[in-house]
């Protein structure tokens, strides 16, 4: 675990690192190291994912969505309608690894005191100007699931160049228990599993295993039926286990090759995408978590994809996704953020990680054309 911290501080050219379990957890510290209780306002953007709401939740804030920009990223204009007396936290969010308007956000930050974690689950290794997402604000907060630029299965870290703050997390690091042989062999085996259920997709025996090995527990779950109630499991927060760190750390030394091919792939999309249907998204500083494009009907598009063959994502289906979260439990007020909302319900996208070769790209390009 230790090694794995210095590689991220090494990396990121920041003094201290912070290992988790995952970003949910990760996120969760550094929210009650930042002192959240009693209800404090956190902003956070409309088109996110209920593990944020939670951690704001279980942390003792209260979430405050703020609209979303056509980029997909938090609105300026309308986080400074939304600041209160109340506030004290800004979550910043860099999507599918597009930046932020990270200097204008901070600038209203400054103006109203309050203090900033840029969520960076979907952008390790994303810039602006030169500068690694992660490094601009109080706080950065990273991701290492099973779906990240960079992938333990299962992980999350804080970084930080914050002396006082790193004394606390460290402190909330090391009460954490250790992680449970249980959940740790199953983020081991989602490896294999997915391996060969995505390369099996098309003949149905793919399907078949990763439906069964979800079912039994052979694998975890991305989120779990708990946490869409906007509940705390009882496995976790705990510390990172050696076995996934030892991943991370390799994966660390891959991350710029490994954004390298999901920029080329996202830039092969963006150049032979020429179905009028779509919106697409480009941008030279983004690394591409995924290549997100908009249409008007999301669903019709992923059933006619599966059929041949090819699996698309669905983030974010909702404003607060998944769909099938408990609303109630959000805090999320209909029609707070229209745009965020508009955004959802016409949202796909495309895959660009290591795995997709050139060849696969231009199936996806002749499925989406023929759309």
């Amino acid at each position: 675990m230790a090694l794995a911290e210095k590689a991220l501080e090494k990396y990121f050219n920041i003094e201290h690192a912070y290992t988790f379990d995952s970003g949910r957890s990760a996120l969760l510290y550094g929210l009650k190291a930042l002192g959240v209780s009693n209800g404090d306002e956190v902003l956070v953007q409309g088109y996110t994912c209920m593990v944020v709401v939670n951690a704001i939740k279980h942390a003792g804030g209260k979430p405050v969505f703020v609209d979303c920009g056509n980029d997909l990223n938090m609105d300026v204009k309308d986080l400074e309608k939304k600041v209160s007396a109340k506030s004290k936290i800004l979550i910043i969010q860099h999507t599918f690894g597009l930046p932020a308007e990270i200097e204008k956000l901070l600038a209203i930050a400054k103006k109203n005191n309050l203090l900033v974690i840029e969520d960076c689950a979907h952008s390790f290794g994303a810039s602006l100007s030169g500068k690694l997402l992660g490094t601009f604000a109080n706080l950065g907060m990273l991701s290492f699931g099973a779906d990240k630029v960079v992938s333990s299965v299962r992980g999350g870290a804080l970084i930080t160049n914050d002396q006082a703050l790193s004394e606390k997390i460290k402190i909330f690091q090391e009460q954490l228990p250790a992680p449970k042989l249980f959940r740790t062999l199953q983020h081991l085996m989602h490896l294999p599993v997915f391996y060969f259920g995505k390369k099996f997709y098309h003949l149905k025996i793919g399907k078949i295993l990763l439906f069964v090995s979800q079912k039994i527990g052979i694998i975890n779950k991305i989120i779990y039926d708990q946490e869409k109630r906007g509940e705390a499991v009882n496995f976790y927060p705990s510390k990172l286990a050696n076995s996934l760190a030892d991943i991370l750390l390799g994966q660390i030394s891959e991350v710029n090759v490994i954004n390298e091919h999901r920029k080329k792939i996202a830039a092969y999309y963006d150049k032979n995408i020429k179905n009028e249907k779509f919106n697409l998204f480009w941008n030279s500083e983004c690394i591409y978590l995924r290549y997100p494009i908009l249409v008007e009907k999301p669903e019709q598009l992923l059933v006619f994809a599966k059929k041949e063959g090819v699996i698309l994502g669905n983030w974010y289906n909702a404003v607060v996704a998944p769909a099938d979260v408990n609303f109630e439990k959000t805090g999320y007020v209909l029609e707070s953020c229209p745009n965020a909302e508009r955004l959802a319900k016409r949202s796909v996208n495309l895959p660009t990680d290591r795995n997709i070769l050139f060849e696969e790209a231009r199936r996806v390009v002749e499925i989406l054309n023929n759309f």
